[in-house]
């Protein structure tokens, strides 16, 4: 067999590079009309969760909310958040202690006495003295028979009358009378707050209040506070503080345990010799100031801010899984996610202690840091995000303060369920209200907020409440759609395929941009090199290299710093700047190339060639410096990819410059060096946009400048590099150039960003 002609090799790679070249727009074209797709890490989550239902409750204040705190902030570390920091609060808080070995357990019971009445003024405990037990609950323990609420009062009390208020309305309490030692038993249907029936008790003197719901038989935790001016207000610190030191105790019973004392109270009302009692030791419930956390992080990006939460607090009866370990876990995954991507906006990340008090962490949060919250765009909250379509919890709800941000949550659903979750739904509405957890808090303060929650299941504030609660197969589910949701928010379409390692993000430093712009310019440098080294630089090799820098300069003129911004920012101001950059160096162009004379030798004319193309690109590689310094004050990344393309164009731009020089007669070094300055006006305009236009660049501004810079280097590929390469008299080589530089500025594009 014969060899291969260099005709055939230079037609096989002109057909590969346009192959390559229609390829990467097809699949650029491609990605760009779908979702990103993320790969959650369920056991990681799962882990989470775990790991913090083993601290047990997580009471705001506690040791174990402590230890919650401290590992959620090593977990914000783990994933790559900055700014990592535990924040504490002092605030209003409510605990049990259990009793020693050696002290009387927490617990009540009743009984039917026969006999007198209480003796006024005789001390608790011999008030009923003159009478005898005929009838008894025995004892009532705490956690199976009744709990706390939030704020409940606690103390040793005797010989309490129990009471039966019925639904404890205000009429109810209207006509009872004087309360002075009295139990009082209600159903609570709603109908009233408990911070109003807890009001009304104290108010009538009574000795103890009990609330029992209808089919509830494990009681469980509920927390009492106030609203006052749109802010949560624990009960001892409402209504100006004026019950601070009169709570009482205040209990949730199950319902067969309120039956017997409302039997027992029917049945005393029978006979005027009987009494309903109830004895009880209350005193392991606490109140009083208490020492919370708020930890919280970030990703940074541009001005764009949004924040996403979770609180890590759960109630005293239990480690609280599914409330609320699941939402701090799922949040966690979330920011692992959005660090290993260049999503675009500032992320913040706060897991809150308090929810369970009434919100109080992220108020507290609030009311510190209103004034830097006020760039905000939207707040997410993730609470109880467990689903079970096995019990009937299959659906997730998701409620939202904007009909804007509904919209793209319906859309962030659908993109979800497209391809699984069958057994799943979503129920997206907007409610302007901002919920019951702590997306509340922000709403309340004018935010606009988001709300992913999970419906009331069997556990709820429960002992229950354990980590084999969590259905495993669906905790990937939530963490997916907020993804999915916040990239329709940010105009994320999923990014490069290649991640840079290290270049997430906008640089924080010049250093950085300058360094990339001085590697892009000094590459016409390895122009003049390559000059220097080679014995002769044929029209073949002129002719396709200039072909080359000036395929590069279309495309990515056109493609990336024109259209791509267009779309972003608007035809009208974008194609504005892309004719103004044109037309100036259009201008400066005609300007420099003037011939002041006609009659100078062949060698002379070729060195002064190359002198005004130095002094030409010398002018044009400084708003390209320029574009390098603003693209990484948008995305290092981006910048990096922007250096790539400028380099490989100046490589033959240096040759460019370089060949003419030297073949003028001016020197093998001289050429090199002359080729060398041209690049150095790249490393200057990257410092200018950093150190002089960077504090008040704004995106569009960003967006303008690139196509400013776009229009310039259209003009000198279409009026100088294509020219020139045309001049070789070398067609097939510079359309081959032209598709190999191309192609690889296209694929340099597809694949990293």
């Amino acid at each position: 067999m014969g060899m291969v002609s260099k005709d055939a090799v230079l037609n096989a790679v002109g057909v590969l590079c346009a192959a390559i070249l229609v390829s990467s727009f097809a699949i650029g074209s491609i990605l760009g009309d779908s979702h990103p797709k993320f790969n959650i890490d369920d056991e990681s989550i799962l882990r989470d969760v775990e790991n913090l239902t083993s601290f047990g409750p997580r009471v705001s204040g506690s040791e174990a909310e402590l230890q919650a705190a401290e590992y959620i902030s090593k977990r914000f570390e783990d994933v790559g958040l900055q700014n990592v920091e535990i924040r504490e609060y002092q605030i209003m808080g409510a605990w049990v202690e259990s009793p020693n070995d050696d002290e009387e357990p927490t617990h009540m019971h009743a009984q039917i006495e026969q006999g007198a009445a209480n003796i006024p003024g005789f001390p608790d405990g011999s008030a009923g003295t003159g009478r005898i037990q005929i009838e008894s609950t025995g004892d009532l323990n705490h956690i199976d028979s009744f709990s706390f609420l939030g704020y409940s009062g606690g103390y040793h009390k005797h010989d309490s009358q129990l009471l039966d208020l019925g639904f404890g309305s205000a009429n109810d309490f209207g006509s009872s009378g004087d309360l002075t030692d009295s139990a009082i038993v209600v159903q609570y249907d709603g109908s009233r707050t408990l911070a109003d029936i807890y009001k009304d008790a104290i108010d009538g003197n009574a000795a103890v209040l009990m609330i029992f719901q209808e089919g509830v038989e494990e009681p469980p935790f509920r927390t009492v506070t106030v609203e006052e001016d749109n802010v949560n207000v624990p009960f001892p610190e409402a209504y100006g503080g004026q019950y601070s030191n009169s709570l009482i105790p205040f209990l949730h019973v199950s319902e067969s345990v309120a039956g017997i004392f409302i039997d027992y109270v029917n049945e005393a009302a029978t006979d005027g010799t009987k009494y309903a009692i109830l004895d009880g030791n209350w005193e392991a419930v606490k109140t009083g100031l208490r020492t919370i956390r708020v930890v919280t992080g970030e990703v940074p990006g541009d001005d764009r801010n949004i924040m996403i939460g979770a609180h890590h607090d759960s109630t005293y009866l239990g480690p609280g899984a599914v409330d609320n370990a699941i939402g701090v876990s799922q949040m966690i995954e979330i920011a692992s996610q959005l660090v290993e991507r260049q999503v675009g906006p500032t992320f913040q990340f706060s897991s809150w202690g308090g929810e369970e008090l009434g919100l109080l962490g992220s108020q507290a949060f609030i009311r510190e840091n209103g004034p830097d919250l006020a760039g905000l765009d939207f707040y997410v909250n993730l609470d109880s995000t467990n689903l079970n379509p096995s019990i009937g919890l299959g659906t997730l709800g998701i409620e939202s303060t904007e009909p804007s941000l509904t919209k793209s949550l319906v859309t962030a659903k659908e993109i979800v369920f497209e391809s699984e979750w069958d057994a799943y739904e979503a129920d997206v509405f907007t409610n302007e209200g901002g919920g019951g957890s702590d997306h509340k808090s922000f709403n309340s303060a004018g935010f606009s907020t988001v709300g992913f929650y999970g419906w009331k299941y069997p556990e709820y504030h429960l002992p229950s409440d354990q980590f084999s609660v969590i259905n495993q197969e669906s905790v990937s589910l939530v963490p997916d759609i907020v993804l999915q949701f916040i990239s329709l928010e940010s105009e994320y379409e999923g990014g490069p395929i290649i991640q840079i390692e290290g270049l997430e993000g906008k640089s924080e430093s010049w250093v950085f941009p300058f360094t990339i712009a001085l590697c892009a310019g000094l590459a016409t440098g390895i122009g003049g090199i390559i000059v220097m080294v080679l014995r002769e630089i044929t029209r073949e090799m002129m002719a396709f290299m200039l072909g080359m820098a000036g395929g590069v300069m279309l495309l990515i003129s056109i493609v990336d710093l024109w259209y791509e911004q267009a779309n972003e920012f608007g035809y009208l101001p974008i194609s504005s700047s892309f004719v103004i950059g044109a037309s100036t160096v259009f201008l400066a162009s005609y300007l420099l190339s003037r011939k002041d004379e006609e009659d100078i030798s062949d060698e002379r004319k070729l060195y002064k060639s190359g002198i005004l193309t130095a002094i030409a690109l010398g002018v044009h590689n400084f708003p390209e410096g320029l574009a390098m310094g603003v693209a990484v004050l948008e995305s290092a990344q981006y910048g990096f990819v922007l250096m790539i393309a400028i380099a490989l164009h100046n490589i033959p731009e240096g040759i460019a410059v370089a060949a003419p020089i030297q073949a003028g007669n001016g020197g093998k070094l001289k050429a090199t060096g002359i080729a060398i300055l041209t690049g150095i006006t790249e490393p200057i305009g990257a410092l200018i946009a950093l150190l002089v236009l960077g504090s008040v660049l704004t995106p569009l501004m960003v967006g303008v400048s690139l196509a400013f810079v776009g229009g310039i280097m259209t003009v000198v590929s279409c009026k100088e590099l294509i020219p020139q390469a045309i001049s070789q008299r070398r067609p097939r080589h510079m359309i081959v150039g032209i598709l190999f530089g191309s192609s690889v500025m296209q694929l340099s594009l597809l694949l990293l960003g």
